[in-house]
């Protein structure tokens, strides 16, 4: 938050160095935005489900990370709305967008499906595959468009990712462990 600060005090949105920028953020922050918050809510609700206190408790350590991690989106977003459009309103925006339409689709999916289910289409699938491939390189673009308020958030979370895809793989692995007919009930999930 100490960077949040120093960003809004000294006028970072200023220090932009491509206004195209800007648009790509909007995408990224109202896309990712929802997508952790259902995450969040999914873990929640998984957690419940296990008897395992392991299980449990790694679903409620996951399910906080992710509230997190909404929170310090949102946080970053309320200073570019203060002077730009196209922040507000992320979530009413999360149902109606079309390229919002297939990551919504997933995250609906995996929460309607069983808790292994979930587990490892989030977990493992989009843990590994999304954000990786996600936060990494937009933390560096966003670094050098010179917006460090995006780049803190962005890191932030960057680090809890590995630790949820550890649980990816650790359901994975103990399906797998189970009995040998789940080996292609994991493989057709992948």
């Amino acid at each position: 938050y100490a960077i949040f600060d120093a960003f809004a005090q000294n006028n970072g949105q200023m220090n932009i160095s491509d206004p195209r920028y800007l648009n790509a953020i909007k995408v990224f922050l109202t896309a990712v935005t929802p997508l952790e918050y259902q995450a969040y809510q999914g873990y929640s609700h998984v957690g419940r489900q296990f008897s395992g206190i392991g299980a449990r408790i790694a679903c409620q350590m996951q399910s906080i990370d992710e509230l997190r991690h909404v929170q310090t989106q949102v946080h970053a977003m309320s200073h570019y709305n203060k002077f730009f459009n196209g922040f507000q309103d992320w979530s009413h925006m999360h149902d109606r967008v079309w390229y919002l339409s297939v990551p919504k689709s997933f995250f609906e999916d995996a929460r309607a499906a069983g808790p292994f289910e979930f587990l490892l289409a989030i977990s493992f699938s989009f843990e590994y595959v999304l954000t990786n491939l996600l936060f990494v390189p937009f933390m560096s673009g966003a670094a050098y468009n010179g917006d460090m308020a995006t780049v803190t958030f962005g890191f932030s979370s960057q680090s809890d990712e590995a630790r949820h895809m550890t649980l990816g793989l650790e359901v994975i692995k103990f399906l797998l462990e189970q009995h040998e007919d789940n080996v292609p009930i994991v493989q057709q999930w992948i």
